[in-house]
């Protein structure tokens, strides 16, 4: 199988954490889920989108959140759902065009500005504004704002090439990363022959231990 090749920093990337059992469904049907923020836990984060959606579009407004960041190991546990998690990851460039193809879409970056300097953002940022302490997430938010013809509202569909890489969560056991092999590259072929998919290596990267252990070694 011929294998894309790549070599792209964190900033061109778009990352999303979600359950293994959609590994297969979300490539099959080349849509994301777009769920209703107030049922978030953050309820600053909430109350924001809601107060935007009161004031601009009175809309039932549906979103998605992802990721600009590195690899954060809480990022496995809270939005990954730990040995149930999987974490696909987006060409940036390629998933935004097929946002900007959805008029009923809206999207950006997030900002996390101290309290004092909410008096003074835009109202069209109210949506993409979180609290300081959550900066490290490195969020990308995209929200539905109106109805869109022939779209679910709680989907957002993506291009096949959008997708370039799955990585597994860490606590999977060899035999299991091979056999989601096997049933991902069985299922998907075609249009998704390009996806590399891995398991993630945070809870033992070899290349790490290696460096620690040559400095262990050494005599200083």
């Amino acid at each position: 199988m011929q294998r894309f090749r790549y070599t792209m920093s964190d900033r061109d990337w778009l990352k999303k954490y979600t359950k293994l059992e959609y590994v297969i469904e979300i490539p099959r049907n080349r849509e994301l889920h777009l769920g209703d923020p107030a049922s978030w836990d953050d309820q600053n984060d909430a109350e924001a989108i809601r107060l935007y959606s009161k004031r601009r579009c009175n809309f039932s407004i549906k979103a998605i959140c992802l990721t600009q960041a590195s690899d954060r190991f809480h990022f496995w546990h809270i939005f990954g759902g730990r040995e149930l998690g999987v974490c696909l990851w987006f060409d940036r460039k390629s998933l935004l065009q097929d946002i900007k193809q959805d008029v009923s879409l809206i999207s950006d970056m997030v900002q996390y500005p101290p309290i004092k300097n909410l008096p003074r953002i835009r109202r069209d940022e109210i949506p993409f504004t979180k609290r300081e302490q959550y900066r490290d997430e490195c969020e990308f938010r995209v929200l539905r704002v109106k109805s869109a013809i022939g779209i679910a509202p709680d989907k957002l569909k993506f291009s096949p090439l959008s997708l370039r890489k799955i990585y597994l969560n860490p606590w999977l056991s060899p035999s299991s990363v091979d056999l989601h092999k096997r049933v991902f590259n069985q299922q998907l072929k075609s249009d998704f022959a390009h996806v590399e998919l891995k398991q993630n290596r945070s809870l033992r990267m070899q290349k790490w231990i290696d460096a620690l252990s040559a400095s262990a070694n050494n005599d200083h």
